[in-house]
């Protein structure tokens, strides 16, 4: 079977408001104790599948789980073993009658199956209520307890809402408004994967790193561009979760970006394709976005230009603005405003109503480039290299059309789109250039300048100059080299 549930984490100050409101009185308590298995190099944890064995009362459950389509499904079968007084030996045979099961197992471990050894133990105290809400019926579980090792112990208090019945559109909306309420956080972190991390004395998981997309020919426009941003969701939350857990590497924060920067492209560039598009998501993902724009360049301004700023006030700011913006971002990768439009995202990339739509596919794809490519030959036109607004504009169009360009052409059988394709990066890397120049050199015009801060101030102005004209010459060149597309 599916399960379809959300977890988030419960900021301190509203635990016992939580509590309250799922009303011990009226709900069950349950004391869960489980046994999670794998073999000695992780082969389960590597498929992002899990088996266990809890203690639910006075009832043993064996349970697999396996990684659904999104965040927000998982496979999971389960097994009622009876009451013993301690836990049984894990028995595999049991999955022989249960296709999805067996299927899973074998994914994972091949011809290991009898390599399987205790990891990790969890001992959870669960307060859990079934609530109508809608058209479905939504189990609220309040876990509290902890997940350990023999050397290292991990504190659980999070909320968890699991559809029993109904759309996993009343689902959403349930959790909108708890966060809302509690100012919840989500966390797509599983418990198995945390016990994994406690195991091999880690504290979080490798990064999650971008996909290629490959539009669909078999599906209408309005369901592409559902499917692309439900795969960029399950790269963006994985980095999110982490960072929210102040757990995060730099390479989270980038893939982070990453993920940020494409869903704010698919939104901006494809909006047409699905009426269900809000005019307000593009705005908010790039004001979310420039947040990690401006802490990505605070560093790479001190790993690059830092050895040549020669006043302290200036170097000193730069630190002070690298702290503030990590401290802002982690805040507002967990603030009730971008978890609702997490959420928001979800809902519109899980919405089974199919749209009639009077083009095709193929329609939409060419619309949408020629358009672009019009956007670019006029910001071209208008570019001058003395007036630096004017390239940002044409950069700007360059990144977009960086972005779309492998996904639309992706359903045409063109043998020169790599010729395009390669004329293409050429201008994105000197736009890229550009862009980083310009803004460190506005950031050193806003300091008290000294007279070697004057020195990084020329040098910056004269390579932005040079890439002014490198992204002139590289745009001009792609749109003579390229030919329409029919």
């Amino acid at each position: 079977m599916v399960e379809v549930e959300l977890k988030f984490q419960i900021p301190e100050a509203r635990r016992t408001a939580l509590l309250k409101a799922i009303d011990p009185k009226k709900s069950e308590q349950i004391q869960l104790k489980a046994k999670y298995f794998d073999t000695a190099d992780k082969l389960m944890a590597q498929q992002h599948a899990a088996i266990r064995q809890r203690l639910e009362g006075d009832r043993w459950i064996q349970t697999l789980k396996a990684a659904g389509k999104t965040h927000i499904e998982r496979f999971e079968h389960n097994l009622d073993l009876g009451i013993h007084e301690n836990a049984p030996e894990l028995d595999l045979s049991v999955y022989q009658q249960h296709t999805d099961a067996l299927q899973v197992l074998k994914n994972a471990l091949g011809d290991q199956v009898d390599q399987l050894q205790l990891q990790f133990e969890t001992d959870i105290l669960r307060t859990c209520r079934v609530i109508q809400y809608e058209d479905a019926e939504i189990e609220v579980s309040l876990d509290v307890g902890c997940i350990r090792t023999q050397h290292a112990e991990e504190i659980v208090h999070e909320v968890e809402f699991e559809l029993k019945q109904g759309s996993i559109q009343s689902l959403l909306a349930f959790c909108f408004e708890w966060v809302k309420k509690y100012q919840l956080w989500l966390d797509v972190r599983s418990k198995a994967e945390i016990g994994n991390l406690l195991v091999a004395s880690q504290v979080v998981s490798p990064a999650v790193v971008a996909k290629d997309f490959v539009l669909s020919k078999k599906e209408p426009a309005s369901q592409n561009l559902k499917t692309l941003v439900a795969q960029q969701m399950q790269h963006l939350l994985p980095n999110i979760a982490a960072i929210s857990a102040s757990v995060a590497t730099p390479e989270h924060m980038q893939e982070a970006r990453t993920a940020l920067k494409h869903l704010q492209l698919t939104i901006s560039l494809f909006k047409d394709w699905n009426p269900d598009v809000s005019d307000k998501w593009g705005y908010q993902l790039e004001a979310f976005k420039q947040q990690f724009d401006q802490l990505q360049h605070f560093e790479h301004m001190r790993d690059t230009l830092g050895a040549f700023l020669q006043n302290p006030t200036t170097a000193e700011n730069l630190a002070k603005d690298i702290l503030y913006a990590k401290e802002k971002l982690g805040n507002l990768v967990k603030s009730t405003l971008n978890v609702h439009h997490y959420l928001e995202l979800m809902m519109f990339s899980l919405n089974e109503t199919q749209h009639v739509q009077s083009h095709d596919l193929k329609w939409f794809a060419h619309n949408t480039l020629q358009q672009q490519y019009k956007l670019l030959q006029d910001s071209l036109n208008l570019a001058d290299i003395t007036d630096f607004e004017s390239l940002d504009v044409l950069a700007r169009h360059i990144q977009e059309l960086k972005f779309s360009f492998p996904i639309l052409t992706s359903i045409y059988d063109v043998k020169n789109l790599q010729k395009y394709g390669k004329a293409l990066n050429d201008a994105q890397l000197a736009a890229h250039e550009y862009q980083v120049l310009s803004t460190s050199a506005q950031y050193i015009q806003q300091t008290e300048l000294e007279a070697s801060d004057w020195f990084v101030l020329g040098w910056l102005t004269a390579k932005q100059e040079v890439y002014a004209q490198r992204l002139l010459e590289a745009t001009e060149q792609f749109l003579v080299s390229r030919k329409l597309i029919k």
